[in-house]
């Protein structure tokens, strides 16, 4: 006989907790889900960890069949978001559920029933709180273990949101890098003019982050990142402190030759950020420090041969220079230099075909499709 089922809104600890340990029993005989640290995932709801929280209104449900914990969902606003590019619209994020059609449904109706008793017509998802976390639904490629920050799900999960009412909205790529791969020569001829052009009209060059400025350096990728990205659909700026708060997560972690800074007569123009891929550490840790995780994790870092190419920009006045090829190629030869054996590009928006076409005469192929979803409310 099948347990009633019931959908909580998290407001005690023991639902905060059973949130967070949810997954770890879902994808426990998974092959490829990667085990976060339980210590990362509680800031997540955490204002002084997560300042994103401070800025947006959420909620968070777990689904019940009698006393076990059968699936989970949250669902929040963002006021930004909405002003700039889609009014009335809210999101669903960190959905997960086990093999049960109705519990799914239920949590749907739950985040469903939050927005629209904040007047609001449209949710899209998954997005984990903001644009700038994880965004999409993994609907080919699960062949393989997910890069960090990468989304990562069962396939059934795409059933689910259909049957919950809703439709794309548009599609993420994730593309493979390789440092054997094959560079053609048309991005070569680019390449070779976009140096030409800039030479003949300023002084540029593409350096490393310098690891004794960390703060300095992360205040100009801020400043980067939120103007070259401020035209593209979905992004809203970052404010300092938020961006702060990640980028000291990174800290441990990150290659500075791999966070290259292009400059136009010593202006900040542009910037690649390739991070070490450290789910593959996590991978050995099953989510715990303690007692001997933190020294598997300790010992795993330093000899990351793989990462995710996750963030690429150029600030729009200098993009008929041919910042953007110029960095695509620093960074290709850097990855050489630091013995990167795989990259994953991502994630690269389907209608981006400047950028996609780019990348492919890189001849890296493409290897996930992650998908974001909307319906009305």
């Amino acid at each position: 006989m099948t347990s009633a089922l019931g959908v909580a809104a998290v407001e005690r600890r023991p639902d905060a907790r059973a949130f967070i340990e949810l997954p770890y029993r879902l994808y426990r005989s998974d092959p490829y889900w990667v085990p976060p640290l339980r210590v990362t995932e509680r800031r997540r709801w955490s204002a002084k960890h997560h300042p994103a929280l401070t800025s947006r209104a959420w909620a968070r449900w777990v689904a019940r069949r009698g006393a076990r914990v059968v699936g989970r969902i949250a669902a929040s606003y963002d006021p930004q978001f909405a002003e700039r590019w889609a009014p009335g619209t809210g999101f669903f994020g960190f959905f997960e559920c086990e093999d049960d059609p109705a519990a799914a449904a239920a949590l749907f109706d739950a985040v469903h029933s939050w927005l629209r008793a904040r007047g609001l017509v449209i949710v899209m998802g998954p997005v984990n709180l903001s644009t700038h976390d994880e965004v999409g639904l993994l609907v080919d490629g699960f062949d393989s273990p997910p890069t960090v920050l990468s989304p990562y799900n069962p396939p059934r999960y795409e059933r689910y949101v259909n049957d919950a009412g809703y439709r794309k909205a548009c599609d993420y790529y994730a593309y493979r890098w390789t440092p054997d791969a094959s560079v053609s020569p048309s991005v070569e001829r680019l390449v070779h003019a976009a140096q030409r052009r800039a030479g003949a009209m300023a002084r540029v060059r593409v350096r490393p982050a310098d690891p004794r400025r960390f703060d300095e350096e992360a205040r100009t990728l801020f400043e980067l990142y939120n103007a070259a990205f401020a035209d593209v659909w979905g992004f809203v700026p970052i404010a300092w402190d938020d961006f702060a708060a990640r980028a000291a997560e990174f800290k441990p972690f990150y290659r500075p030759e791999l966070a290259l800074i292009a400059e136009v007569d010593g202006r900040a123009a542009g910037f690649g950020l390739v991070l070490p891929d450290v789910n593959v550490a996590l991978r050995l840790v099953r989510g715990r420090l303690l007692p001997f995780g933190w020294m598997r994790l300790a010992y795993a870092l330093p000899r990351l041969r793989t990462g995710r190419f996750i963030l690429a920009g150029v600030l729009p006045e200098f993009a008929s220079v041919g910042l953007g090829p110029l960095i695509a190629h620093e960074m290709h030869e850097a990855g050489r230099r630091c013995g990167m054996r795989e990259t994953e590009l991502s994630l690269v928006q389907e209608d981006n075909t400047r950028i996609r076409r780019v990348i492919e005469a890189f001849g890296s192929p493409r290897t996930r499709t992650f998908r974001l979803f909307e319906r009305r409310l």
